[in-house]
C-alpha cells in the first residue's frame, strides 16, 4: 500500500453550527418572501384607508388606544432590530447570545403589551368591538403583525442552537422587516386624530 492508497481523513462540520443554505441563497429566498409579504401589509393598509376615508366617523384614538404605552411597546420593537443585527454581526458565540437574549427580552416585552392592550380593548370601559368596522381593522393588521412577531420570537428562540451567522443575517433580515412594518401601524391607528 502507497501513501497515495490511504483515503483522506474525512472531515466533519463543527458541532456547533446547524447546516444551513449558502448566505446568497438564503438572502435572496428571504427578500423575495418579504416583496410578498410586503403585499399582505400594503393591501391590509389600503382597505384601511379606504375604509376610514368612507365611514361617516372614525373614533378618536385617544379614547381607545394607549399611547404612551404603545409608543414604549415601538421603541422597544426599534431597538430589537439593533440588537439583532448586532447579534448576527457577533463574531463569537457568547456575543452572539447576549444579542440574541437582549432581541428575546424585547420581542416578548413587545408581545406582553400588545396582549395587555387586547385584554383592556376588549373589557375596558370603552371595549372595541372586532363586529364594528374599526375593531376589525384594528384587529386584524395589528393581528397580521403580531403573528409576525410570533414567528420572529420563534426564529429568535431556534437561533440560540448557534446556526450559523449567514442564517443569523436571513433572520436578523425578517425580524427587521417585521420592525418597519410596525411604524406605519402605529402612526395610522395611534398618531393621525379623527375627523
Amino acid at each position: 500500500m502507497t501513501a497515495g492508497d490511504i483515503p483522506s481523513p474525512v472531515t466533519h462540520p463543527p458541532t456547533d453550527a446547524v447546516p444551513g443554505p449558502p448566505a446568497r441563497t438564503g438572502l435572496v429566498g428571504m427578500w423575495t418572501f418579504l416583496a410578498t409579504d410586503a403585499m399582505g401589509f400594503g393591501g391590509l393598509f389600503v382597505a384601511y384607508g379606504f375604509l376610514r376615508a368612507r365611514a361617516p366617523t372614525w373614533p378618536d384614538p385617544r379614547v381607545h388606544l394607549a399611547l404612551l404605552p404603545t409608543a414604549a411597546l415601538t421603541v422597544a420593537l426599534l431597538a430589537s432590530s439593533f440588537t439583532v443585527a448586532e447579534a448576527a454581526r457577533a463574531a463569537g458565540g457568547r456575543a452572539r447570545a447576549a444579542w440574541l437574549a437582549a432581541t428575546v427580552v424585547l420581542a416578548m416585552a413587545f408581545v406582553g403589551g400588545e396582549a395587555a392592550e387586547y385584554a383592556r380593548l376588549c373589557t375596558g370601559p370603552s371595549p372595541v368591538r372586532f363586529g364594528e368596522l374599526y375593531g376589525a381593522t384594528f384587529f386584524v393588521i395589528t393581528g397580521y403583525h403580531l403573528l409576525h412577531v410570533l414567528a420572529g420570537v420563534v426564529w429568535l428562540f431556534t437561533a440560540f442552537r448557534r446556526v450559523r451567522p449567514p442564517a443569523l443575517q436571513v433572520g436578523a433580515l425578517y425580524w427587521q422587516f417585521v420592525d418597519v412594518a410596525w411604524m406605519p401601524i402605529f402612526t395610522f391607528f395611534y398618531l393621525v386624530p379623527a375627523r
